[in-house]
């Protein structure tokens, strides 16, 4: 039985910094944003953040064609 959670956190109005932490020996690498906000951190191997990448890149193109 998989287990699925939502969590949502509005960074709109926010100043964020991004950064990814190389994976180390028994950690895969983190996608880090934080602000004022405090801090999330998503572990993910290669492919996975490959594909928030390519997620992110296919909104600029699409906003591009759009504007």
């Amino acid at each position: 039985m998989s287990k699925t959670t939502a969590i949502t956190l509005d960074l709109s109005d926010e100043t964020i910094e991004a950064a990814v932490k190389p994976a180390m020996h028994y950690t895969p690498a983190i996608l880090s944003v934080s602000g004022s906000f405090g801090s999330v951190e998503l572990m993910a191997e290669d492919d996975q953040l490959a594909a928030v990448a390519d997620a992110i890149s296919q909104h600029f193109k699409a906003k591009e064609q759009s504007a």
